[in-house]
């Protein structure tokens, strides 16, 4: 006889956990050196060469190298221990940018202001998908999504706070934010220290249900043999399962990217200035924290799996989309950009946690830093498309890729897909 889990209140489990809670606070100060370098740059910038053009060429080196970069440094550190060099990596990192703050207080030329730039971002591109490989060691793995929708609440919280701790250290000197984003990326290593988080978890949690004696598990598909789980030896991009995760992460980071930055030129046509378009970025926010919560509390109930819930939210976030670029009004506006929000948490969460499922652990940092990539991608793309076409067509086109992805869902998700790219090993259990 076995179990049955437990789930009705994963919340309560993770906030039990410190292991759980040393993760968190360091994601935490892991994200906040990439939110800070825009702006902390080109204050800094401004300060140091009287204008701009400085700052903007330092998020140039501090954004673009890491896209390329990331999927390939992932793959290292799966091949050399995620673990045990994570912390390493996080400390050579912090090290490249403790050197640009120095640098700049020397008066060195821009060259080497570039080069600690670029050190520090190619250092930690992996990192991000580093930290999404640790969380499986760091919860049992039926507290995965509960524990993915909570993270989704601490990035807002990181978004918000970024800015204001630039401003904060600018008041001294914009110098002082320069080492705040070393110092966080420091602290970030200190508590992935394997001596600090402590022993891994022990999952003793069984279900009734799975792979071997009935339905699976909510939210999870089951892996049929040699059709779902890349193999460790196979290419990640040979298995259409996890392409497919790849576009949803683009799509999403297409759609967001397009709210977020088309947001102020958006307000702007119906009349409106800065304080109204922060507000909806702070609804949109707001309503993305809630509906995580509400998602990380429910999430191990629901019996649909990744990929129709993926499917539903996409729609729906499409459908947001539009409203945000057709809506008159800026009451209307307010209600496209709260529905966007309540989409975007468990959408996020959903994206994080199944593709755990299908990539075996000797590829999972690469994989998760090649999501990561994917993402910023979509979000460029936001950026990019409002340089070259006006703010309306830009609102538009941003559900393109989302549209994309649905259709090409049913390729990449058949049996007949898998069968032809991913060679035959035998089947997992997999639990939520």
């Amino acid at each position: 006889m076995t179990t049955p889990a437990k789930a009705d209140k994963p919340v309560l489990e993770l906030v039990r956990s410190a292991r759980y809670w040393r993760w968190v606070l360091a994601t935490m100060l892991l994200r906040l050196p990439p939110i800070m370098a825009p702006m902390a740059f080109v204050v800094m910038s401004m300060e140091h060469s009287g204008g701009p053009a400085l700052g903007g060429l330092l998020v140039g080196a501090a954004v673009l190298p890491g896209v390329v970069a990331g999927p390939l440094c992932g793959r290292l550190l799966d091949r050399i221990g995620t673990e045990k060099w994570t912390p390493r990596v996080l400390v050579l990192g912090a090290g490249a940018r403790l050197l640009l703050p120095v640098a700049f207080v020397q008066d060195a030329p821009e060259w080497a202001l570039l080069g600690c730039v670029l050190i520090g971002t190619v250092i930690t591109s992996g990192v991000s998908g580093a930290t999404r490989t640790l969380l499986n060691k760091t919860v049992p793995k039926h507290l995965i999504g509960p524990a993915l929708s909570l993270d989704s609440i601490a990035v807002e919280f990181v978004v918000i706070t970024a800015p204001f701790t630039v401003a904060l250290c600018a008041l001294a000197d914009p110098i002082y934010a320069l080492v705040a984003m070393g110092v966080a990326t420091l602290g970030g290593a200190v508590l992935l220290h394997p001596r600090t988080m402590g022993p891994a978890p022990v999952d003793t949690t069984t279900h009734e249900d799975g792979p071997t004696g009935g339905p699976s598990p909510a939210g999870v598909e089951e892996p049929a043999v040699g059709h779902s789980a890349v193999s460790a030896s196979a290419g990640l991009w040979r298995n259409g399962k996890f392409v497919f995760w790849v576009l949803v992460t683009l799509a999403f980071g297409h759609l967001l990217g397009t709210a977020e930055v088309g947001v102020l030129p958006r307000v702007a046509l119906d009349g409106g200035d800065t304080t109204d378009a922060a507000i909806l970025t702070g609804l949109l926010g707001a309503a993305s924290a809630v509906a995580g919560f509400a998602y990380a509390w429910y999430s191990n109930r629901i019996r649909t799996s990744f990929v129709r819930q993926a499917v539903i939210l996409m729609i729906l976030m499409i459908a947001s989309s539009l409203a945000i670029a057709l809506v008159d009004g800026y009451i209307g506006l307010a209600i496209a950009f709260v529905a966007l929000g309540v989409w975007t948490a468990p959408l996020n969460t959903v994206m994080n946690e199944a593709p755990g499922h299908i990539v075996p652990e000797s590829r999972m940092t690469e994989a998760f830093s090649t999501l990561v990539a994917a993402q910023s991608i979509g979000f460029a793309m936001a950026g990019g498309l409002l340089a070259i076409v006006s703010v309306e067509h830009m609102l538009l086109i941003g559900s393109v890729t989302a549209v994309l992805t649905l259709a090409l869902a049913p390729t990449l998700l058949t049996e007949r897909t898998q069968a032809r790219t991913t060679p035959v090993e035998p089947a997992k259990e997999y639990s939520r």
